[in-house]
């Protein structure tokens, strides 16, 4: 899923939480797998990325491949680590909580990768991060993305299948 609410909430242990609606299946799967992976993207996969935010994973039998996504199985958990992302963490389920409309899904990170522009800080002259800036309606919906750099885009969408 493309995850709009992701924040680190511990050192020791270290620990990363994730807001995702209850509803939505990519909770189920997790709750399931007792595991997931959070891969951090440049601002290049804009498009993919809200594409991923508009489909359900209960239409789909790999929603990664389906936008265009190029994946392996990460060796701690087994879960889907994206062969472009410039950091990925593994994560084994640590705790659930019920927050409202969402639950805050706090994964114990297991293993860490990450491309020579995140080794001691993130070096943003290499990385460009996308960072999700919000949805628009007026023109049909889009998904409106920032980058470090300053860059906006909105990637309008069609009805997924």
């Amino acid at each position: 899923m493309a995850a709009i609410w992701c924040t680190p909430l511990s050192f020791k242990p270290p620990l990363i939480g994730v807001a995702i609606a209850p509803g939505h299946e990519t909770y189920r799967i997790i709750n399931r797998a007792k595991a997931f992976a959070i891969n951090f993207v440049d601002f290049n996969f804009a498009k993919q990325v809200a594409e991923m935010g508009e489909r359900s994973s209960k239409k789909l039998r790999n929603k990664l491949l389906a936008v265009g996504f190029k994946f392996r199985n990460g060796k701690a958990t087994g879960q889907p680590l994206l062969q472009d992302a410039e950091a990925t963490l593994e994560c084994r389920l640590f705790n659930r909580h019920r927050t409202g409309t969402h639950a805050l899904i706090v994964g114990r990170v297991v293993a860490a990768f990450a491309h020579e522009s995140f080794r001691s800080y993130w070096d943003f002259s290499r990385y460009n991060p996308l960072l999700y800036a919000g949805t628009e309606d007026a023109n049909g919906k889009c998904w409106v993305f920032r980058s470090g750099n300053g860059e906006t885009v909105c990637v309008p969408l069609e009805d997924q299948p």
